[in-house]
């Protein structure tokens, strides 16, 4: 890491913060000039861990690492926008599952593409060696993590 001008180094936890964030803001102006203008960068946690058939808002909630009443906050509003919807769980009459609409879905499949192209940038300008040797350690590093 090289000193910034301010005096101070950037440690790897704040660039890699940047760098995910800067993706996410290129990601959400993709989106827009897509026609889904109205998708916030908050709401990528309810679409990174929405499964197919539906979840639990408490799921969601878990996997994002957020509150119940934050997530239940993001739902709301997607609900509201006719990216979600909240349905009766099968398996539990008394629980709620939230499952992506076809707007939802059409969103996320273009979502998908955007970040396929994003990342692929992202690596490029990396270096392919270093890009391989980074996601690949990356993804372990997390994967311990979630242990």
């Amino acid at each position: 890491m090289k000193p910034e001008s301010h005096g101070r180094r950037d440690t790897l936890i704040i660039l890699l913060s940047e760098a995910a964030e800067q993706m996410v803001d290129e990601l959400v102006d993709r989106l827009g000039r897509a026609g889904f203008g109205d998708i916030r960068p908050a709401h990528r946690w309810v679409f990174a861990y929405v499964d197919p058939n539906g979840t639990r808002l408490t799921e969601l909630a878990s996997r994002a690492h957020m509150t119940h009443p934050a997530m239940s906050e993001l739902v709301a509003d997607l609900v509201t926008l006719g990216y979600l919807e909240r349905l009766a769980d099968p398996s539990d009459g008394r629980a709620r599952l939230i499952r992506l609409t076809s707007r939802g879905r059409r969103m996320q499949r273009r979502a998908i593409a955007e970040i396929e192209s994003i990342e692929s940038t992202w690596l490029r300008e990396l270096g392919p060696h270093l890009a391989n040797g980074l996601s690949d350690a990356l993804a372990a590093a997390v994967q311990r993590g979630r242990r």
